[in-house]
């Protein structure tokens, strides 16, 4: 094993920068047969550039199941995953939400085996009810006091709960009296649908705010609104929930009378454990959205993280953030919001023009398969949507030009560098089953394999290679993360399934050169991680990678704050380039060591 070093480095600043689904439960089944993987694998051939990726779940310490009980409903849609460095020990430690059974927050040894560190850091609370848990965690540290607090969001009861880090690793409940206590539990009969948090400063005070997402009922009971019976697609292949969608929006999306009060809200955080509600505010039209998952980028690089919110039925929305005290809706005029039920999502360059390009994952067939329009009554089964930037935050359509719509019932995903190659590929997970707990069958979406869509030659569109690279799993994935968990250079999967137990594939692709990017900014203890940073690296005779240190993304999932880049044969970086938030010349570090994780520290005064 190639244990990798983090190299610090003080750089020197340089002046330069309509229809009620329910989705039910199903059967966590019997475990993969590994065997009957390997065949499956072998049988379908090489994957491009060598990627090859083997299933270490057991020896990793993660094969236990996700579900303790009866999950239907809102759980029916959990099972989320957080990678951050909890204990600060260097390496990439793993929270497990799960429904009926204690979260597990396990902890790396440094080498890709975890260790539940949950109980001694008081964490292991049962759940009182087996469809009761957690669905989405994030780490932040919200004191600013240098440890990494907790906010998880809860299946089957109230509001978020904000769990302190003491510094030695315990943590104490402190959302009484935090602000995050205002939503209370849901009325009789009704579930919180909590599934996405995300951490950003969205108003550049130093401070990481909280996005907490709500898949709202209310937006269903206006869909069917008797008034819209005679609403219809425009003729340009539009689905009659987009249609009546549009004809909503345009009448403020009214709320049906006895509808309960949408449960999505943006914090800011005050300092000290405190956070306001500054939803209204910001003017931020939250309940006019199924809520799934939230990502803070600048896509028009105006210095400010703008909003992009995925939505069923409909829903998803650009929100342009105007210097810090207003979010503006520019779905429709910024080219995206055309994903029908847009549950994932990523933002990252993936064409490498260095501007911030948006995936989605929708609802569609696998491959060349059946449409599953079937499960939702024709209500928009169209897939994937991957919206190209411009520069300036406007988007054009090239899903079918990257051939990346057909993903199944899709939840979480990834864009990363999974080869080392300096080209990303896009990786998702996905399933969907209306079968009960314990039954078989399901529908078409019950068994839908991962998907990768690997870059090929330079010009040529993605080509899908899960099966051929290893990455097997059939499971019904929600969560999903890429992170090198045993250090050695290449990004790894974890993804955390319905029901069943999680999936930790190792990556065993061939080597290749690579450098990660840390941020450690002393001079603001609120955000020493540089959330929101942009960091540009520039190899030697080679194109720049661009990318911004974010932590929200993919679908009940957190990433770690890091930028990892591939460089394949080039073994030399020319320079990295930090443009910390709030600054506009980088700070340049020349010439930093390859095959190695590079923490910039951001200087006094920088």
């Amino acid at each position: 094993m190639v244990r990798r070093r983090i190299l610090p480095v003080a750089g020197v600043v340089v002046a330069v920068a309509v229809l009620v689904v329910i989705r039910v439960a199903v059967s966590g089944g019997p475990e993969p047969d590994p065997g009957a993987a390997r065949d499956a694998v072998a049988a379908a051939g090489a994957a491009p550039v060598g990627l090859r990726f083997t299933d270490v779940t057991a020896r990793a310490g993660l094969d236990e199941p996700h579900g303790g009980g009866d999950l239907s409903g809102e759980s029916a849609m959990t099972s989320g995953v957080a990678a951050a460095d909890v204990d600060r020990d260097g390496d990439v430690d793993l929270y497990l939400t799960r429904v009926g059974r204690p979260d597990r927050m396990l902890l790396n040894d440094g080498t890709g085996r975890f260790t539940d560190g949950a109980p001694a850091a008081g964490l292991a609370k049962m759940p009182t009810g087996p469809t009761e848990g957690s669905s989405a965690a994030a780490f932040a540290d919200v004191e600013g006091d240098g440890d990494l607090d907790l906010v998880r969001t809860p299946v089957g009861r109230g509001s978020p709960e904000l769990l302190l880090n003491d510094g030695a690793g315990r943590f104490s409940d402190a959302t009484g009296g935090s602000g995050l206590d205002d939503l209370g539990p849901p009325p009789p009969g009704r579930q919180a649908h909590a599934h996405g948090l995300t951490f950003a400063d969205v108003d550049r005070d130093g401070r990481l705010d909280l996005l907490v997402t709500h898949w709202d009922e209310g937006v269903v009971a206006a869909l069917a609104d008797p008034a819209a019976n005679d609403i219809s697609p425009d003729g340009g292949g539009g689905s009659i929930v987009c249609a009546r969608a549009a004809w909503l929006r345009d009448r403020g999306w009214p709320r049906p009378p006895g509808t309960p009060p949408n449960r999505s809200r943006l914090y800011l955080n005050e300092g000290g454990g405190r956070f306001r509600d500054a939803t209204a505010a910001m003017g931020l039209p939250l309940e006019q959205v199924m809520g799934f998952t939230g990502s803070f980028a600048d896509v028009d690089r105006d210095g400010w993280p703008d909003l992009l919110l995925t939505g069923d039925f409909c829903t998803s929305r650009l929100f342009r953030n105007e210097g810090g005290t207003r979010f503006v809706d520019v779905t429709r005029a910024a080219g995206v919001g055309t994903d029908e039920n847009g549950m994932g999502s990523v933002v990252r360059d993936i064409d490498g023009d260095g501007d911030a390009d948006w995936f989605v994952t929708g609802i569609g067939p696998v491959g060349e398969d059946a449409d599953p329009g079937d499960l939702l009554a024709g209500y928009g089964s169209s897939g994937n949507r991957l919206y190209l930037n411009d520069g300036s935050g406007s988007f054009t359509d090239a899903t079918d030009r990257f051939g990346v719509r057909n993903g199944g019932w899709g939840w979480g995903a990834a864009v990363a560098d999974l080869a080392n190659t300096g080209r990303p590929a896009v990786l998702m997970t996905n399933g969907y089953s209306t079968a009960a707990v314990g039954e078989a069958g399901g529908g078409t979406a019950a068994a839908d394999p991962l998907l990768l869509w690997a870059p090929g030659a330079t010009g040529r569109p993605f080509t899908e290679a899960a099966a051929r690279a290893g990455l097997t799993d059939t499971g019904i994935g929600h969560g999903m993360v890429t992170a090198d968990v045993d250090g050695d250079g290449d990004l790894d999967v974890v993804v955390a399934n319905f029901g069943t137990a999680p999936r930790l594939y190792r990556n065993d692709s061939p080597q290749r050169h690579w450098i990660a990017v840390r941020l450690d900014d002393p001079t603001t203890p609120g955000n020493r991680q540089g959330v929101g940073a942009r960091v540009v690296v520039v190899p030697e005779g080679a194109p720049a990678s661009t990318q911004e240190v974010a932590t929200g993304g993919s679908y009940e999932s957190q990433v770690p704050a890091e930028v990892h880049v591939g460089l394949g044969r080039t073994d030399r970086v020319a320079r990295v380039e930090v443009t910390w938030p709030g600054s506009s010349a980088p700070q340049v570090v020349e010439a930093p060591p390859v095959d190695r994780v590079l923490t910039v520290t951001r200087p006094s005064g920088g």
